[in-house]
Protein backbone atom coordinates (compact mmCIF):
# COMPACT_ATOMS: atom_id res chain seq x y z
CA UNK A 1 0.00 0.00 0.00
CA UNK A 2 1.58 3.59 -1.22
CA UNK A 3 0.13 6.35 0.49
CA UNK A 4 -0.88 7.92 -2.13
CA UNK A 5 -3.32 5.20 -2.43
CA UNK A 6 -4.50 5.48 1.51
CA UNK A 7 -5.11 9.24 0.99
CA UNK A 8 -6.76 9.11 -2.40
CA UNK A 9 -9.16 6.02 -0.60
CA UNK A 10 -9.83 8.19 2.07
CA UNK A 11 -10.70 11.61 0.10
CA UNK A 12 -12.93 9.29 -2.07
CA UNK A 13 -14.64 8.09 0.86
CA UNK A 14 -15.27 11.77 2.60
CA UNK A 15 -16.70 13.16 -0.79
CA UNK A 16 -19.23 10.00 -0.97
CA UNK A 17 -20.12 10.65 2.46
CA UNK A 18 -20.65 14.24 1.88
CA UNK A 19 -22.81 13.70 -1.15
CA UNK A 20 -25.08 10.51 0.97
CA UNK A 21 -27.10 10.91 3.65
CA UNK A 22 -26.43 10.98 7.19
CA UNK A 23 -26.05 7.26 8.39
CA UNK A 24 -25.50 6.05 4.69
CA UNK A 25 -21.75 5.10 4.93
CA UNK A 26 -20.91 2.78 7.31
CA UNK A 27 -17.24 2.02 8.45
CA UNK A 28 -16.79 -1.94 9.20
CA UNK A 29 -12.92 -1.59 9.70
CA UNK A 30 -10.63 1.13 11.87
CA UNK A 31 -9.95 3.42 8.54
CA UNK A 32 -7.79 5.47 10.69
CA UNK A 33 -5.32 2.20 11.18
CA UNK A 34 -3.08 2.63 8.45
CA UNK A 35 -2.19 -1.15 8.52
CA UNK A 36 -5.63 -1.97 8.18
CA UNK A 37 -8.06 -2.71 5.08
CA UNK A 38 -10.48 -0.21 4.51
CA UNK A 39 -13.94 -1.41 4.92
CA UNK A 40 -17.63 -0.52 4.86
CA UNK A 41 -21.50 -0.61 3.46
CA UNK A 42 -22.86 1.90 1.22
CA UNK A 43 -26.81 1.58 1.54
CA UNK A 44 -28.41 2.43 -1.66
CA UNK A 45 -31.63 3.73 -1.36
CA UNK A 46 -34.67 4.04 -4.82
CA UNK A 47 -36.95 7.11 -3.24
CA UNK A 48 -34.99 9.46 -5.93
CA UNK A 49 -35.93 7.37 -8.66
CA UNK A 50 -39.26 7.71 -11.10
CA UNK A 51 -41.45 5.64 -9.59
CA UNK A 52 -40.31 3.89 -6.03
CA UNK A 53 -43.55 2.33 -5.23
CA UNK A 54 -43.93 -1.48 -5.34
CA UNK A 55 -45.76 -4.15 -4.65
CA UNK A 56 -44.58 -7.17 -2.59
CA UNK A 57 -46.11 -10.66 -3.59
CA UNK A 58 -45.67 -14.00 -1.88
CA UNK A 59 -47.25 -17.21 -0.28
CA UNK A 60 -46.41 -17.72 3.09
CA UNK A 61 -45.56 -20.97 5.12
CA UNK A 62 -49.18 -22.35 5.96
CA UNK A 63 -50.21 -21.39 1.86
CA UNK A 64 -51.82 -17.93 2.36
CA UNK A 65 -51.52 -15.79 -0.55
CA UNK A 66 -50.14 -11.75 0.84
CA UNK A 67 -49.63 -9.00 -1.71
CA UNK A 68 -47.95 -5.59 0.13
CA UNK A 69 -47.87 -2.48 -0.91
CA UNK A 70 -44.83 -0.13 -0.60
CA UNK A 71 -44.26 3.64 -1.12
CA UNK A 72 -40.95 3.38 -1.29
CA UNK A 73 -38.71 0.15 -2.57
CA UNK A 74 -36.87 -1.36 0.52
CA UNK A 75 -32.74 -0.39 0.35
CA UNK A 76 -29.92 -2.93 -0.58
CA UNK A 77 -26.58 -2.76 0.61
CA UNK A 78 -23.20 -2.58 -1.29
CA UNK A 79 -20.30 -3.93 0.63
CA UNK A 80 -16.82 -3.27 -0.33
CA UNK A 81 -13.52 -4.06 0.45
CA UNK A 82 -10.15 -1.54 -1.07
CA UNK A 83 -7.26 -3.29 -1.82
CA UNK A 84 -4.62 -1.20 -1.03
CA UNK A 85 -3.36 -0.73 -4.11
CA UNK A 86 -6.56 0.89 -5.11
CA UNK A 87 -7.38 2.67 -7.37
CA UNK A 88 -3.86 3.05 -8.42
CA UNK A 89 -3.93 -1.23 -9.81
CA UNK A 90 -7.00 -2.83 -8.15
CA UNK A 91 -11.01 -2.53 -8.50
CA UNK A 92 -12.67 -2.73 -4.95
CA UNK A 93 -13.76 -5.65 -4.26
CA UNK A 94 -17.94 -5.48 -4.12
CA UNK A 95 -21.07 -7.69 -2.94
CA UNK A 96 -24.34 -6.70 -3.36
CA UNK A 97 -26.80 -7.64 -0.20
CA UNK A 98 -30.93 -7.50 -0.80
CA UNK A 99 -34.16 -8.80 1.15
CA UNK A 100 -35.89 -8.35 -2.02
CA UNK A 101 -33.54 -8.96 -5.26
CA UNK A 102 -33.77 -12.39 -7.12
CA UNK A 103 -31.05 -14.08 -8.37
CA UNK A 104 -31.65 -12.54 -12.01
CA UNK A 105 -31.90 -9.27 -10.90
CA UNK A 106 -28.41 -9.79 -8.44
CA UNK A 107 -26.71 -11.24 -11.59
CA UNK A 108 -27.36 -8.29 -13.40
CA UNK A 109 -26.70 -5.40 -11.10
CA UNK A 110 -23.07 -7.30 -10.19
CA UNK A 111 -22.41 -7.39 -13.91
CA UNK A 112 -22.94 -3.60 -14.43
CA UNK A 113 -20.77 -3.55 -10.89
CA UNK A 114 -17.71 -4.92 -12.63
CA UNK A 115 -18.41 -3.08 -16.28
CA UNK A 116 -18.26 -0.04 -14.20
CA UNK A 117 -14.81 -1.12 -12.44
CA UNK A 118 -13.69 -2.89 -15.70
CA UNK A 119 -13.66 0.82 -17.90
CA UNK A 120 -12.55 2.82 -15.08
CA UNK A 121 -9.29 1.55 -13.88
CA UNK A 122 -7.00 3.64 -11.90
CA UNK A 123 -10.07 5.67 -10.48
CA UNK A 124 -12.60 6.26 -7.89
CA UNK A 125 -15.80 4.42 -8.66
CA UNK A 126 -17.69 3.50 -5.60
CA UNK A 127 -20.40 6.70 -6.50
CA UNK A 128 -20.43 5.11 -9.71
CA UNK A 129 -21.46 1.87 -8.12
CA UNK A 130 -23.82 3.17 -5.77
CA UNK A 131 -25.63 5.19 -8.88
CA UNK A 132 -25.81 2.20 -11.16
CA UNK A 133 -27.43 0.56 -8.84
CA UNK A 134 -30.11 3.08 -8.65
CA UNK A 135 -30.49 3.29 -12.49
CA UNK A 136 -31.07 -0.47 -12.97
CA UNK A 137 -33.80 -0.83 -10.19
CA UNK A 138 -35.67 2.29 -11.83
CA UNK A 139 -35.28 0.64 -15.43
CA UNK A 140 -37.42 -2.74 -13.98
CA UNK A 141 -39.87 -3.44 -16.43
CA UNK A 142 -42.25 -4.18 -13.40
CA UNK A 143 -42.78 -3.09 -10.12
CA UNK A 144 -44.03 -6.52 -8.65
CA UNK A 145 -41.47 -8.32 -6.81
CA UNK A 146 -42.22 -12.26 -6.19
CA UNK A 147 -40.98 -12.56 -2.69
CA UNK A 148 -40.73 -16.41 -2.63
CA UNK A 149 -38.48 -16.06 -5.65
CA UNK A 150 -36.10 -13.38 -3.12
CA UNK A 151 -32.44 -14.51 -3.65
CA UNK A 152 -31.76 -14.59 0.17
CA UNK A 153 -34.35 -17.50 0.28
CA UNK A 154 -32.93 -19.56 -2.56
CA UNK A 155 -29.49 -18.98 -1.39
CA UNK A 156 -29.42 -18.94 2.63
CA UNK A 157 -32.49 -20.58 3.51
CA UNK A 158 -34.72 -19.22 6.73
CA UNK A 159 -38.63 -18.40 6.68
CA UNK A 160 -40.88 -16.26 4.27
CA UNK A 161 -42.75 -14.83 6.86
CA UNK A 162 -39.32 -13.65 8.72
CA UNK A 163 -37.95 -11.93 5.51
CA UNK A 164 -41.81 -10.70 4.64
CA UNK A 165 -41.77 -9.05 8.48
CA UNK A 166 -38.08 -7.71 8.02
CA UNK A 167 -38.98 -5.99 4.58
CA UNK A 168 -42.03 -4.23 6.43
CA UNK A 169 -39.71 -2.67 8.68
CA UNK A 170 -37.55 -1.89 6.34
CA UNK A 171 -39.96 -0.16 3.70
CA UNK A 172 -41.22 2.02 6.28
CA UNK A 173 -38.15 3.07 7.33
CA UNK A 174 -37.97 4.06 3.50
CA UNK A 175 -40.96 5.99 3.84
CA UNK A 176 -40.37 7.68 7.07
CA UNK A 177 -36.56 9.08 5.66
CA UNK A 178 -37.95 9.93 2.65
CA UNK A 179 -40.87 12.42 4.29
CA UNK A 180 -38.21 13.64 6.36
CA UNK A 181 -35.88 14.63 3.59
CA UNK A 182 -38.94 15.92 1.29
CA UNK A 183 -40.24 19.92 0.95
CA UNK A 184 -43.78 20.38 1.73
CA UNK A 185 -45.57 23.31 1.16
CA UNK A 186 -48.39 23.09 5.02
CA UNK A 187 -51.80 24.41 3.98
CA UNK A 188 -52.73 26.38 6.94
CA UNK A 189 -49.80 29.22 7.00
CA UNK A 190 -48.59 28.40 2.96
CA UNK A 191 -44.76 28.07 3.97
CA UNK A 192 -42.51 25.35 3.21
CA UNK A 193 -40.99 23.10 5.59
CA UNK A 194 -38.89 20.05 5.37
CA UNK A 195 -40.53 16.89 6.18
CA UNK A 196 -38.75 17.05 9.94
CA UNK A 197 -40.80 19.73 10.33
CA UNK A 198 -44.41 18.64 9.11
CA UNK A 199 -46.63 16.22 10.42
CA UNK A 200 -48.41 13.78 7.85
CA UNK A 201 -51.78 12.18 8.38
CA UNK A 202 -52.56 8.69 8.04
CA UNK A 203 -54.03 7.07 6.03
CA UNK A 204 -55.59 10.14 3.79
CA UNK A 205 -51.33 11.42 3.99
CA UNK A 206 -52.39 15.52 4.27
CA UNK A 207 -49.21 17.39 5.60
CA UNK A 208 -49.14 20.31 7.47
CA UNK A 209 -46.42 22.23 9.75
CA UNK A 210 -45.87 21.14 13.36
CA UNK A 211 -45.75 24.88 14.26
CA UNK A 212 -49.78 24.71 12.81
CA UNK A 213 -50.56 21.15 14.06
CA UNK A 214 -49.42 21.90 17.79
CA UNK A 215 -51.32 25.41 18.10
CA UNK A 216 -54.54 24.14 17.15
CA UNK A 217 -54.20 20.70 19.14
CA UNK A 218 -53.32 22.98 22.21
CA UNK A 219 -56.32 25.33 21.66
CA UNK A 220 -58.89 22.28 21.48
CA UNK A 221 -57.10 20.82 24.68
CA UNK A 222 -57.82 23.98 26.59
CA UNK A 223 -61.27 23.99 25.76
CA UNK A 224 -63.84 20.93 25.56
CA UNK A 225 -62.71 18.14 24.28
CA UNK A 226 -65.15 15.84 22.57
CA UNK A 227 -62.79 13.68 20.11
CA UNK A 228 -59.62 12.36 19.63
CA UNK A 229 -57.06 15.01 17.44
CA UNK A 230 -57.91 14.77 13.96
CA UNK A 231 -56.04 15.67 10.60
CA UNK A 232 -56.54 19.71 10.10
CA UNK A 233 -58.26 19.07 6.25
CA UNK A 234 -61.65 20.01 6.33
CA UNK A 235 -63.48 17.21 6.38
CA UNK A 236 -60.97 14.54 7.39
CA UNK A 237 -61.23 12.13 10.01
CA UNK A 238 -57.74 10.93 10.15
CA UNK A 239 -56.43 10.94 13.93
CA UNK A 240 -53.17 11.55 14.53
CA UNK A 241 -50.81 9.72 16.40
CA UNK A 242 -50.95 9.64 20.07
CA UNK A 243 -47.13 10.21 20.42
CA UNK A 244 -47.83 13.56 18.44
CA UNK A 245 -50.75 15.00 20.47
CA UNK A 246 -48.46 14.41 23.53
CA UNK A 247 -45.05 16.29 21.85
CA UNK A 248 -48.04 19.00 20.90
CA UNK A 249 -49.71 18.86 23.96
CA UNK A 250 -47.06 18.65 27.00
CA UNK A 251 -47.79 16.24 30.13
CA UNK A 252 -50.34 18.48 31.66
CA UNK A 253 -52.70 18.73 28.84
CA UNK A 254 -51.84 15.68 27.59
CA UNK A 255 -53.25 13.46 30.77
CA UNK A 256 -56.45 16.23 30.85
CA UNK A 257 -56.97 14.85 27.20
CA UNK A 258 -56.43 11.10 27.93
CA UNK A 259 -58.87 11.18 30.96
CA UNK A 260 -61.09 12.92 28.36
CA UNK A 261 -60.93 10.10 26.07
CA UNK A 262 -60.95 7.40 28.44
CA UNK A 263 -64.80 8.78 29.79
CA UNK A 264 -65.66 9.17 25.75
CA UNK A 265 -64.55 5.66 25.83
CA UNK A 266 -66.51 4.41 28.83
CA UNK A 267 -69.36 6.97 27.19
CA UNK A 268 -69.57 4.31 24.40
CA UNK A 269 -70.06 1.20 25.63
CA UNK A 270 -73.50 -0.92 25.35
CA UNK A 271 -74.39 0.14 29.12
CA UNK A 272 -73.03 2.99 29.95
CA UNK A 273 -74.66 7.08 29.98
CA UNK A 274 -74.34 10.18 31.14
CA UNK A 275 -75.75 11.27 34.59
CA UNK A 276 -78.19 13.61 33.40
CA UNK A 277 -77.27 16.12 36.59
CA UNK A 278 -76.17 19.14 35.85
CA UNK A 279 -73.16 19.30 38.41
CA UNK A 280 -72.47 15.64 37.98
CA UNK A 281 -72.76 14.53 34.08
CA UNK A 282 -70.06 11.82 34.80
CA UNK A 283 -70.32 8.20 33.38
CA UNK A 284 -73.02 5.80 34.72
CA UNK A 285 -74.01 2.55 34.14
CA UNK A 286 -77.82 1.15 32.73
CA UNK A 287 -78.27 -1.93 35.43
CA UNK A 288 -81.60 -2.63 34.63
CA UNK A 289 -82.05 -3.00 30.63
CA UNK A 290 -85.70 -4.38 31.20
CA UNK A 291 -87.25 -1.59 33.78
CA UNK A 292 -84.25 0.87 31.74
CA UNK A 293 -82.93 1.68 35.35
CA UNK A 294 -79.46 3.08 35.17
CA UNK A 295 -77.17 4.35 38.14
CA UNK A 296 -74.67 6.94 38.26
CA UNK A 297 -71.41 5.49 40.45
CA UNK A 298 -70.56 9.20 41.64
CA UNK A 299 -73.43 10.83 42.63
CA UNK A 300 -75.73 7.73 43.13
CA UNK A 301 -78.52 9.07 41.51
CA UNK A 302 -80.70 6.22 39.86
CA UNK A 303 -82.87 7.66 36.96
CA UNK A 304 -84.65 6.07 33.70
CA UNK A 305 -82.77 6.02 30.71
CA UNK A 306 -84.96 6.62 28.52
CA UNK A 307 -86.66 10.07 30.01
CA UNK A 308 -83.96 10.77 32.25
CA UNK A 309 -85.59 11.89 34.73
CA UNK A 310 -85.78 9.91 38.41
CA UNK A 311 -86.48 6.51 38.56
CA UNK A 312 -90.18 5.53 38.44
CA UNK A 313 -90.23 1.84 37.93
CA UNK A 314 -93.29 0.38 36.24
CA UNK A 315 -94.99 3.93 35.43
CA UNK A 316 -94.86 5.94 31.80
CA UNK A 317 -92.19 8.51 31.31
CA UNK A 318 -93.11 12.01 31.63
CA UNK A 319 -91.56 13.80 28.80
CA UNK A 320 -91.53 17.28 28.81
CA UNK A 321 -92.21 18.55 25.06
CA UNK A 322 -88.79 20.10 24.07
CA UNK A 323 -87.28 16.42 24.81
CA UNK A 324 -89.88 15.06 22.07
CA UNK A 325 -88.86 16.88 19.50
CA UNK A 326 -85.18 17.15 20.33
CA UNK A 327 -84.96 13.41 19.99
CA UNK A 328 -87.64 13.46 16.83
CA UNK A 329 -85.22 15.79 15.27
CA UNK A 330 -82.13 13.75 15.77
CA UNK A 331 -83.45 10.89 14.46
CA UNK A 332 -84.89 12.21 11.50
CA UNK A 333 -81.84 13.88 10.83
CA UNK A 334 -78.25 12.76 8.79
CA UNK A 335 -76.36 12.51 11.49
CA UNK A 336 -75.35 8.08 11.38
CA UNK A 337 -73.23 9.12 14.63
CA UNK A 338 -76.08 10.74 16.93
CA UNK A 339 -78.44 7.80 15.60
CA UNK A 340 -75.82 5.20 16.81
CA UNK A 341 -75.45 6.65 19.97
CA UNK A 342 -79.57 7.14 20.01
CA UNK A 343 -79.59 3.50 19.39
CA UNK A 344 -77.48 2.44 21.93
CA UNK A 345 -78.90 4.43 24.95
CA UNK A 346 -82.84 3.47 24.44
CA UNK A 347 -81.88 -0.37 22.83
CA UNK A 348 -81.51 -0.68 19.73
CA UNK A 349 -83.11 0.95 16.44
CA UNK A 350 -86.63 -0.61 17.11
CA UNK A 351 -86.99 0.92 20.64
CA UNK A 352 -86.18 4.31 19.17
CA UNK A 353 -88.41 4.03 16.02
CA UNK A 354 -91.26 2.74 18.66
CA UNK A 355 -90.47 5.86 20.32
CA UNK A 356 -90.18 7.75 17.70
CA UNK A 357 -93.83 6.41 16.31
CA UNK A 358 -95.04 7.15 19.65
CA UNK A 359 -94.28 10.83 19.80
CA UNK A 360 -95.02 11.52 16.34
CA UNK A 361 -98.63 10.23 17.15
CA UNK A 362 -98.71 12.12 20.17
CA UNK A 363 -97.82 15.14 18.29
CA UNK A 364 -100.61 14.43 15.79
CA UNK A 365 -102.93 14.25 18.90
CA UNK A 366 -101.85 17.39 20.36
CA UNK A 367 -102.80 19.55 17.12
CA UNK A 368 -106.34 17.63 16.24
CA UNK A 369 -107.99 16.32 19.29
CA UNK A 370 -108.77 17.34 22.74
CA UNK A 371 -108.93 15.71 25.94
CA UNK A 372 -111.84 14.81 27.81
CA UNK A 373 -112.44 17.08 30.83
CA UNK A 374 -113.13 14.12 33.08
CA UNK A 375 -111.13 10.80 31.90
CA UNK A 376 -108.52 12.57 29.48
CA UNK A 377 -108.78 10.36 26.70
CA UNK A 378 -108.09 12.17 23.25
CA UNK A 379 -110.98 13.15 21.28
CA UNK A 380 -110.90 14.06 17.54
CA UNK A 381 -113.99 16.03 16.43
CA UNK A 382 -114.39 15.81 12.71
CA UNK A 383 -117.65 17.33 11.88
CA UNK A 384 -120.81 18.13 13.84
CA UNK A 385 -121.61 20.92 16.61
CA UNK A 386 -119.29 21.92 19.62
CA UNK A 387 -121.15 19.38 22.12
CA UNK A 388 -119.03 16.51 22.71
CA UNK A 389 -119.62 13.17 24.15
CA UNK A 390 -116.88 10.83 25.95
CA UNK A 391 -118.08 7.06 25.40
CA UNK A 392 -115.46 5.77 27.71
CA UNK A 393 -117.11 8.08 30.68
CA UNK A 394 -119.68 9.15 29.63
CA UNK A 395 -119.13 12.85 30.18
CA UNK A 396 -120.30 15.86 27.95
CA UNK A 397 -118.18 18.67 27.37
CA UNK A 398 -117.50 21.68 25.04
CA UNK A 399 -115.56 21.55 22.31
CA UNK A 400 -114.51 25.05 22.69
CA UNK A 401 -113.57 25.59 26.21
CA UNK A 402 -113.26 22.25 27.52
CA UNK A 403 -116.55 22.60 30.17
CA UNK A 404 -117.97 19.84 31.43
CA UNK A 405 -122.10 19.79 30.12
CA UNK A 406 -125.09 18.83 32.20
CA UNK A 407 -125.72 15.87 30.65
CA UNK A 408 -129.60 16.63 30.87
CA UNK A 409 -129.67 19.76 28.74
CA UNK A 410 -126.27 20.36 27.75
CA UNK A 411 -127.22 22.54 24.94
CA UNK A 412 -127.69 25.03 28.06
CA UNK A 413 -124.26 26.00 27.82
CA UNK A 414 -124.44 27.66 24.61
CA UNK A 415 -127.48 29.89 25.35
CA UNK A 416 -127.37 32.60 27.81
CA UNK A 417 -124.41 35.36 28.19
CA UNK A 418 -121.68 32.99 28.56
CA UNK A 419 -118.43 32.95 26.63
CA UNK A 420 -120.00 29.80 24.23
CA UNK A 421 -123.64 31.41 24.26
CA UNK A 422 -124.85 30.97 19.63
CA UNK A 423 -121.70 29.16 18.93
CA UNK A 424 -123.02 25.65 19.26
CA UNK A 425 -121.95 25.89 15.37
CA UNK A 426 -119.29 28.05 14.99
CA UNK A 427 -116.60 27.40 12.20
CA UNK A 428 -118.85 24.35 11.21
CA UNK A 429 -117.78 24.27 7.66
CA UNK A 430 -120.93 26.56 5.72
CA UNK A 431 -123.80 25.69 7.88
CA UNK A 432 -126.09 28.17 7.26
CA UNK A 433 -125.08 28.64 3.49
CA UNK A 434 -125.74 24.86 3.00
CA UNK A 435 -128.93 24.93 5.12
CA UNK A 436 -132.30 26.45 3.66
CA UNK A 437 -133.66 29.37 5.00
CA UNK A 438 -136.39 27.34 6.41
CA UNK A 439 -133.88 25.66 8.40
CA UNK A 440 -132.48 28.73 10.17
CA UNK A 441 -136.04 29.04 11.58
CA UNK A 442 -135.97 25.61 12.60
CA UNK A 443 -132.62 26.14 14.32
CA UNK A 444 -134.35 28.91 16.39
CA UNK A 445 -137.08 26.66 17.30
CA UNK A 446 -135.13 23.78 18.53
CA UNK A 447 -132.95 26.08 20.82
CA UNK A 448 -135.55 28.46 21.90
CA UNK A 449 -136.45 27.92 25.08
CA UNK A 450 -133.28 26.93 26.57
CA UNK A 451 -133.47 23.16 26.19
CA UNK A 452 -133.22 20.25 23.55
CA UNK A 453 -136.11 20.56 21.53
CA UNK A 454 -139.65 19.52 23.48
CA UNK A 455 -142.97 19.59 21.51
CA UNK A 456 -145.80 21.74 23.14
CA UNK A 457 -149.23 22.32 22.08
CA UNK A 458 -148.15 25.41 20.68
CA UNK A 459 -146.68 22.86 17.51
CA UNK A 460 -148.81 21.72 15.80
CA UNK A 461 -147.66 17.97 14.55
CA UNK A 462 -146.36 19.23 10.43
CA UNK A 463 -143.87 21.48 12.60
CA UNK A 464 -142.95 18.84 15.43
CA UNK A 465 -142.07 16.65 12.48
CA UNK A 466 -139.83 18.83 10.27
CA UNK A 467 -137.65 19.53 13.84
CA UNK A 468 -137.50 16.24 14.92
CA UNK A 469 -136.44 15.62 10.94
CA UNK A 470 -133.47 17.95 10.85
CA UNK A 471 -132.12 17.07 14.41
CA UNK A 472 -132.17 13.80 13.12
CA UNK A 473 -130.05 15.10 10.08
CA UNK A 474 -128.41 16.91 12.19
CA UNK A 475 -127.04 14.41 14.01
CA UNK A 476 -128.76 15.48 17.77
CA UNK A 477 -129.97 12.03 18.02
CA UNK A 478 -128.43 9.38 19.99
CA UNK A 479 -129.55 7.38 23.17
CA UNK A 480 -128.94 10.20 25.47
CA UNK A 481 -130.70 10.75 28.85
CA UNK A 482 -133.03 13.54 27.10
CA UNK A 483 -134.38 11.11 25.17
CA UNK A 484 -133.52 13.10 22.27
CA UNK A 485 -130.13 11.73 22.20
CA UNK A 486 -126.82 13.46 21.29
CA UNK A 487 -123.78 11.95 18.76
CA UNK A 488 -120.92 9.97 20.25
CA UNK A 489 -117.28 11.18 21.22
CA UNK A 490 -116.59 14.13 18.45
CA UNK A 491 -120.52 14.72 17.40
Amino acid sequence: MTDDDRETQLFELEALESVLRENKLTKTSDWTNKDAVIEGIIEVGFDSISNPKVTIEGTSETGENFSLSFDILPPVRLIFRLPADYPSVSSPILELESDWMNQEQMTMCEAELAKICEDNLMMGVLFLCYQAIIDLIDQLPTRVIKLNEANVLIKNGGSIDSLKKKILGKGEEAAEEHFVNTLFDCEVCYDSFMGHNCIKFQPCAHVFCKSCTFDYYRSVAKGVVSKAMQCLAEGCKSEAQQHIVKEALGDELYAKYEVTLVEKAIREMADSVECPRENCQKVAYVTDRQRNLAECSYCQFSFCNLCKQTFHGISGCKWKKGDKEKLVKQWQGDDEHIKADMCRQFGGEKHVEALVERFLNEEWLDSNSKPCPKCSVSIEKNEGCHKMHCTKCDTYFCWLCAAALDKVDPYKHFQGDGTCSGRLFEGVHNFFEEEEEGDDHLFEMAFDEGSDYESDDSVDFEIEDQLEEWLEREGHFDDGPDGMGDLEAGD
